[in-house]
């Protein structure tokens, strides 16, 4: 809820540097301060994989938690968008990396007859923290400003995750290695071939929730909170799509569930979105993306644990992760930049 949830919410700060702070940067430039947030959270789960494999995951998932609240009290005071990226940016998604590494790949170990499901709930965690965090932020900036806006949020997010650490607790302890990644699995056929489709899966997931609050003001002429609720809509869908494939998976297979979802994700981009400039459409793509991406982050993990095993599930996560910085460099910048042509 707090690692991916306020790393959701980011369009309402990309909303106010755009139209507020920092006018004269380009999206494409100011889209770069959520877009670290992701590319290092993904970098950094890497390493923290390989860190849960070997330390305990509690004292780790807590020492997350305190980064994460001083880069948001840090970025409070930032002036600049290079600060900004440094603290809200660089700073943020380090911390994050060890709470959603351990929350992604625990639930797996501790469920077999229902594992998509108990995966499913624990990751309709990020939508429901975009939902509450978004609407949350908006207030804060308009009550108290956006320096106390991070602060607040800063000090929510290290109190809620200290609070949890002490139950993030693995059940199964791999045979310990010195490799950071298990560079063997890049000679399966069947590994390569779903790191791709995470990699193009991962590209479209979160241009809209960071660029539709700005898109909603600058194209359609609404105002800033009408925005920051599009962004609230579609993360609350995000939540029905994880739990409703979640729980669909384990009858039907998450593989198949993926692929579905994929789809209509790209359908709701290619054909409902980028076609068309109007209210009606954008609430669709609202509806119909928040559901379908909600669903391929909740499967992804599961489709791990059915195909590779469940004894490396958070260094196979890491590596996965590989993929999720490449999908993040391929999809939020060059949207950023299409929006400002």
């Amino acid at each position: 809820m707090l690692s991916i949830g306020i790393n959701d919410a980011y369009g309402v700060y990309q909303q106010h540097y755009q139209l507020v702070e920092f006018p004269t940067a380009t999206t494409a430039i100011i889209s770069w301060i959520g877009t670290t947030q992701f590319l290092v959270m993904c970098a950094g789960g890497i390493l923290s994989g390989f860190l849960c494999e070997h330390f305990d995951t509690r004292v780790l998932n807590a020492i997350g938690a305190i980064i994460m609240g001083a880069s948001l009290i840090a970025g409070s005071f930032c002036k600049s968008v290079e600060m900004l990226m440094l603290t809200q940016g660089l700073l943020y998604g380090l911390g994050a990396s060890f709470p959603f590494i351990a929350g992604t790949s625990i639930p797996a170990q501790w469920f077999t007859k229902r594992r998509g499901l108990a995966t499913g709930i624990a990751l309709s965690g990020s939508g429901l923290g975009g939902m509450w965090m978004t609407s949350a932020t908006q207030s804060l900036i308009d009550s108290l400003g956006r320096p106390w806006a991070m602060r607040v949020t800063g000090i929510v997010a290290c109190v809620a995750v200290l609070a949890v650490s002490p139950w993030m607790r693995v059940r199964l302890v791999p045979n310990r290695n010195e490799q950071i990644i298990d560079w063997s699995l890049l000679r399966s056929v069947r590994f390569n071939l779903f790191l791709a489709a995470v990699v193009f899966a991962v590209a479209a997931y979160f241009g809209p929730f960071y660029q539709i609050p700005s898109y909603s003001v600058v194209v359609l002429h609404k105002s800033a909170s009408w925005g920051s609720n599009m962004d609230t809509l579609m993360n609350g869908l995000s939540v029905l799509g994880r739990l409703a494939v979640g729980f669909l998976a384990d009858f039907t297979g998450p593989l198949n569930l993926f692929i579905l979802n994929t789809v209509l994700a790209a359908v709701s981009l290619l054909v409902l979105w980028v076609p068309f400039d109007t209210v009606g459409t954008l609430i669709a793509v609202d509806l119909l993306f928040g559901f379908a991406i909600g669903g391929i982050v909740s499967v992804i993990p599961v489709v791990a644990a059915q195909v590779f095993g469940l004894a490396r599930l958070p260094s196979i996560i890491g590596l996965l992760f590989i993929g999720y910085f490449i999908g993040g460099l391929l999809g939020v910048p060059p949207m950023s930049a299409l929006l400002d042509d």
